[in-house]
């Protein structure tokens, strides 16, 4: 198993949960500028085996943990919903 940063799939699956609610741009483009924003504003949590990473998502379910996470994404859907790195189509 190669070196994995379990945040990302924590990021990922709850970017998407917390999108459903949301108005603003889902494209590919938005969603990966989104994950980066949070990505970066949280502490990366590298495994490099299959129990590692195991353990990890078991960690990502404390409380403050999930707190902020969500804090963290609803952060990044705000600043990039505002500022799209994309011309917003005209209706």
């Amino acid at each position: 198993m190669a070196l994995v940063n379990t945040m990302e799939g924590l990021i990922d699956d709850k970017l998407r949960l917390m999108l459903e609610g949301e108005t603003c741009c889902k494209c590919e483009r938005c969603f990966e500028d989104m994950k980066a924003i949070a990505l970066n504003s949280l502490p990366s949590k590298y495994v490099n085996t299959h129990n590692g990473e195991l353990f990890s998502k078991l960690d990502a379910g404390i409380i403050q943990n999930s707190a902020d996470i969500t804090i963290a994404i609803s952060k990044a859907i705000k600043k990039v919903a505002a500022h799209p790195s994309h011309d917003i189509p005209q209706s």
